[in-house]
């Protein structure tokens, strides 16, 4: 059991430190809100991942939302050089759910 989660904690410091890295190079200010409110979101992540087997729902539900959130920033991002980093954190979002799943016996 802790080695999923551990795995998932290391995951989610991975898509951390890449929304940080995005936030740092952003060159418009209107967006940097809305990774600070992902950052937000993964700090709910966070929060959760210590509880995942009382409330595994909440903690999917934030990783769907933080997924969704970067899906709206990579869409609209002016540089291609910033694609992969938005891919590494949708890559790393889903890294935390499997290995949530797999702590909570809930994988497919």
């Amino acid at each position: 059991m802790t080695e999923p989660i551990a795995a998932a904690r290391a995951a989610l410091e991975e898509a951390q430190a890449t929304l940080d890295k995005l936030h740092a190079g952003c060159c418009d200010p209107g967006r940097s809100p809305r990774m600070l409110e992902i950052g937000e979101v993964l700090s709910g992540v966070r929060s959760d991942l210590a509880a995942t087997l009382t409330n595994p729902d909440r903690l999917l539900e934030r990783l769907e939302d933080a997924g969704s959130r970067i899906g709206r920033l990579q869409v609209v991002c002016c540089t291609p050089v910033r694609m992969p980093l938005y891919a590494r954190i949708l890559e790393r979002l889903t890294e935390i759910q499997l290995q949530v799943s797999k702590a909570t016996g809930t994988g497919h």
